[in-house]
């Protein structure tokens, strides 16, 4: 098993003032899954108190060309988990002296024998980054988990990704700061938010207690695919009930019960990594709440980048407005 590359600029700063950062405001650890073609970071629903996180980058945005190496016998997959603090700490420090390159391999470090008569010393795993900077040359080893087996890199690669796409998504991007004002709001009101999604472009958050009944619509998102708001007659009702009743009756609607602080944390993700679109799509018979994070190619003129990626699955309370299967 081996692994080492050099960071390159772009992806030293994707990591340290984007993903890592996102990340860490999730959950204290991550779990990396190094491949001959990208890197996921992966946070489980026991890293982040429920929620699916995968933010998945190509070794062309991670890494110089020259000298990638990443090998084992798990179709070279590598898998490990990380503290995210600590990996934070070891870029910025690299970023703070101004560093020329920052190289990283995996390596094992010896450790001094805890038992007495012990027969070798204990060898520990490290992520080891060396770089040089103004006026100083640094080495910093970073601990890690014991690198996967076979069975857990499968097991890890196999549920990265959300394989099942929602029938239609809104893009929330434009309006994301007045929804993630409008979500923290709700905060104060209830733990337990409705959403609702309709293919005419409209997105429905409402609450509902014992004391409190508070609903809000934000109108003409756009609805992706395209496709799906092909041929839709015109909706007539007066109000956000209404509307969202009549969408209902046609099948043009999607409707689902999570908490609110899930949806609090996903949306407020934007504001570190800057998308350029933020899909909400609602799977289908409620399943899961799917959250997709699009960005700029930075090498093009108003096209998508599909080098980098951010994925939120939410998940919704058992007692969905779908009722059980």
């Amino acid at each position: 098993m081996k692994f080492k590359a050099t960071l390159s600029d772009r992806g030293l700063r994707v990591l340290e003032k984007g993903f890592l950062p996102t990340l860490e405001k999730l959950g204290k650890r991550c779990q990396l899954l190094l491949g001959p073609e990208d890197v996921h970071l992966i946070q489980s629903p026991a890293d982040t108190d429920g929620l699916q996180v995968t933010a998945r980058l190509a070794n062309v945005v991670l890494f110089e060309e020259e000298g990638f190496k990443c090998q084992s016998r798990y179709e070279n997959q590598i898998a490990f988990s990380v503290d995210i603090a600590l990996l934070l700490k070891v870029l910025r420090s690299a970023v703070g002296h101004d560093a020329d390159a920052l190289e990283m391999k995996l390596a094992m470090r010896s450790l001094p024998c805890a038992a007495p008569g012990a027969a070798a010393p204990q060898q520990r795993p490290t992520l080891a980054f060396s770089w040089r900077g103004h006026n100083v040359t640094m080495v910093q080893e970073l601990p890690i988990s014991q690198p996967y087996s076979q069975r857990d890199v499968e097991d890890l690669a196999r549920h990265k990704d959300v394989t099942t796409l929602s029938p239609f998504y809104l893009d929330l991007q434009d309006e994301v700061l007045r929804i993630q004002a409008l979500t923290d709001k709700l905060k104060g009101m209830a733990s337990e938010v409705v959403m609702a999604t309709t293919r005419h472009g409209d997105l429905h958050l409402q609450v509902h207690t014992s004391g409190v009944d508070f609903g809000t619509e934000i109108r003409g998102l756009a609805v992706l695919p395209s496709s799906a708001a092909d041929g839709l007659q015109l909706l007539r009702g007066e109000t956000p009930e209404e509307r969202l009743e009549e969408a209902a009756a046609a099948g043009e609607s999607a409707s689902v019960v999570l908490l609110q602080k899930h949806l609090a944390k996903a949306l407020h993700s934007s504001q570190l990594t800057q998308p350029a679109q933020l899909l909400c799509g609602i799977a289908e018979r409620g399943a899961h709440v799917h959250m997709m994070f699009v960005y700029r190619d930075p090498f093009s003129d108003g096209g998508y980048d599909d080098n980098i990626s951010l994925s939120y699955k939410l998940p919704v309370r058992e007692d969905s407005l779908y009722g059980p299967e």
